[in-house]
């Protein structure tokens, strides 16, 4: 969202898609976003590949889920938004499903007990999950004609097992997984995702990516790291007066921190109508005090909608070795050098692409 008098930048075909289905989701992203939580009770005798075998049932309501909810990612996500979103959490109610059931009937058992004023459903299930199944899901719903919809017409939702909430955790247990499944909830995609690993979700960078990596550095740490740029701009948190694109033959921008209020604080250079590459500031404080220091970081960024595909291209994994000033990345047919006082140059070059750093 732009403020009046702000100039905004003429942006190129893929950047401007990507603005465009940031708007059609920024109705869930903005302003108070009111969830219902579930939880979902999971048959003993389960033959589901998620939670067979595994005789554990946490006893967890909705009522202490929501308070633990409201102390801590309402806070998280009003701070990565500088304010401008808003969640809340309230008890919704139980749902039981079969010992067929998937996961995913827990969310259709929640959204049809959903009241006419929540925005998504919040499930945990009582039960946790096997080894190598994913921790949960999150879902932005379908399309909404006339915002703001209820989870209802959407089937907004996110969904997650019980590990998190183990009586091991106590009275503070690690909200970044529920953080990481409300961002896709927001209508973003994972990042560094290397669908080949075992460990797929392989970057420190982003909440959409390893949102535990903080906590990997710190055991107190119950917060998921802070998100991209390009994730703040889908959700209008980061006005286009925030962003500078860098002309054809190259440019010098001084950056601010991404999650500044103010600055400019993304740089986009144009590769084609469907890829470009962002270059952003990202500081060693706050929901990223577990990066070895402040520096810049590079994604590739491919489509223009949830599906987009958004990859680190600074160092190998977890990618938390940023550039620093007088380090230079030559990649996709420039080459970007970082200057004192975070002053970017980037120019187009003949050669090969390659990655260093």
């Amino acid at each position: 969202m732009v403020a009046c008098g702000d100039p905004a930048p003429t942006l190129p075909p893929a950047v401007q898609a990507l603005v465009d289905f940031g708007h059609r989701m920024q109705w869930m992203a903005n302003g108070p976003d009111p969830w219902e939580v579930f939880i979902c009770h999971v048959p003993v005798d389960s033959r589901s590949p998620v939670y067979a075998g595994l005789p554990l049932r946490l006893a967890v309501t909705p009522e202490k889920v929501s308070a633990l909810l409201d102390a801590a990612v309402v806070d998280y996500f009003e701070t990565l938004s500088n304010g401008a979103y808003r969640p809340s959490f309230s008890a919704g109610g139980e749902v039981t499903i079969t010992a067929d059931d998937e996961p995913q009937a827990c969310v259709d058992r929640a959204i049809e007990s959903a009241s006419d004023t929540a925005h998504g459903v919040l499930v945990v299930a009582d039960a946790e999950h096997n080894s190598g199944e994913p921790g949960g899901f999150g879902n932005p719903g379908g399309a909404c004609a006339l915002p703001p919809c209820n989870a209802v017409a959407t089937r907004r939702s996110v969904y997650v097992g019980a590990a998190d909430f183990s009586v091991d955790w106590g009275d503070r247990p690690p909200m970044d997984l529920i953080e990481h499944e409300i961002g896709h909830a927001l209508g973003w995609p994972h990042s560094g995702y290397d669908q080949s690993s075992s460990e797929p979700l392989r970057s420190a960078l982003d909440v959409m990516s390893n949102s535990a990596a903080p906590r990997a550095e710190d055991p107190g740490r119950r917060d998921a790291p802070d998100t991209l740029a390009i994730n703040r701009l889908t959700a209008g948190w980061l006005p286009l007066s925030g962003v500078r694109v860098l002309p054809a033959n190259g440019g010098t921008v001084a950056l601010a921190p991404s999650n500044a209020s103010s600055g400019t604080r993304l740089a986009v250079i144009a590769l084609d109508d469907h890829q470009f590459l962002t270059i952003e500031l990202l500081m060693a404080e706050g929901f990223d005090d577990h990066l070895p220091a402040s520096g810049i970081a590079v994604h590739l960024i491919e489509g223009s909608d949830a599906t987009r595909v958004q990859t680190p291209l600074v160092g190998r994994p977890p990618y938390d070795d940023l550039l620093a000033a007088g380090e230079t990345l030559s990649s996709h047919g420039w080459t970007i050098t970082i200057g004192a006082g975070w002053h970017v140059s980037a120019h187009p070059v003949a050669a090969a692409p390659t990655v260093n750093g």
